[in-house]
């Protein structure tokens, strides 16, 4: 019987699983709202099941070691007072007149190892047939700090071009002085590694073109007439001090002082006009308290205190008579 009961159970159940399972909403309406999808991998962070927003990473990324040094460097430029001789670095030539300048002195790159090799060859050649032909070096831009200094030294250099980023600062923190002292034109440009590009190298400190061709003699009068009143001539870069600029962090913290000075100052003022309608106050009260009891001894002795005054006299007069 049992065997039979259990044959039965495992019949209906297989029934079951062999029917057609029935659609769901057929006689539902049409206008219903279609569910959103869900993303199966997105954390969940709260009950009502919302996904966090996206956030700003800049602080929480581990930036490499050279860029933090770079950004501390500059906040530490911005902090500190800068003295004049290191803070003209920061006056620097606009970008028109840099972009000039750069076309000018890219046709005057010094050669490349191949080039030179190629025009000694030729030398080399001619000298075998016995054509006694001379190469002249080509008018090429002059590089290399110590090459500069004695350029300027003997006045040879008729513009140098400084960076504005060389580090350390102190190999080129007097040359803008002895560029003044000699009357050579000067001017600070924005980039070592732009300098370095035009004469084939990673970074330049200083460049200086002793002369130019006849047909780009104009360009470079016109920027020797932009460089001469920005730099040499301009006794404001060479005296005013740089830095000193305050965090938003500081800046609020000395307003909120200063509010909490003022503050303070209107609520003193307040407490002094407050004591003093105190004081006017009591000596009103003084004052007509004492008008009071003047007022109550009168009615006690029946006669006002002028008036006994003045019988006084009369009696005084009718004894001398």
């Amino acid at each position: 019987m049992a065997k039979e009961h259990r044959s039965s159970k495992s019949k209906q159940a297989r029934q079951k699983k062999n029917q057609p399972k029935k659609q769901k909403g057929k006689g539902k309406r049409k206008g219903k709202k279609k569910q959103k999808k869900v993303d199966k991998f997105a954390k969940v962070y709260s009950k009502q099941k919302k996904s966090v927003p996206v956030r700003d990473l800049y602080q929480v990324m581990r930036w490499p070691k050279y860029i933090k040094i770079q950004r501390q460097r500059k906040v530490l430029m911005k902090r500190l007072r800068v003295p004049p001789a290191i803070n003209q670095f920061t006056n620097t030539l606009e970008r028109n007149t840099a972009y000039q300048l750069f076309t000018l002195l890219s046709k005057y790159s010094p050669e490349t190892k191949k080039q030179k090799k190629t025009r000694l060859q030729k030398v080399a050649e001619s000298k075998v047939i016995g054509d006694n032909v001379k190469s002249k070096k080509p008018l090429t831009v002059k590089y290399g700090i110590n090459h500069v200094t004695s350029l300027v030294e003997r006045k040879k250099a008729k513009l140098v071009i400084i960076a504005h980023d060389v580090d350390p600062i102190e190999l080129v923190v007097w040359l803008p002085a002895l560029c003044r002292k000699m009357g050579i034109p000067y001017c600070i440009v924005k980039g070592k590694a732009r300098l370095g590009k035009v004469v084939h190298k990673k970074t330049a400190t200083a460049l200086a073109l002793t002369d130019v061709k006849q047909q780009d003699k104009n360009a470079f009068a016109k920027i020797i007439d932009i460089c001469m009143p920005k730099f040499n001539d301009n006794v404001e870069t060479r005296t005013k001090w740089g830095g000193g600029v305050l965090s938003s962090k500081a800046r609020k913290a000395i307003e909120k002082n200063l509010e909490s000075s003022q503050l303070s100052k209107k609520l003193m003022q307040e407490q002094k006009i407050r004591e003093r309608i105190i004081k006017e106050k009591l000596e009103q009260q003084r004052l007509e308290e004492e008008a009071q009891k003047k007022k109550e001894e009168e009615a006690k002795n029946g006669k006002p205190e002028a008036d006994k005054t003045e019988d006084k006299k009369d009696e005084k007069k009718k004894s001398k008579k």
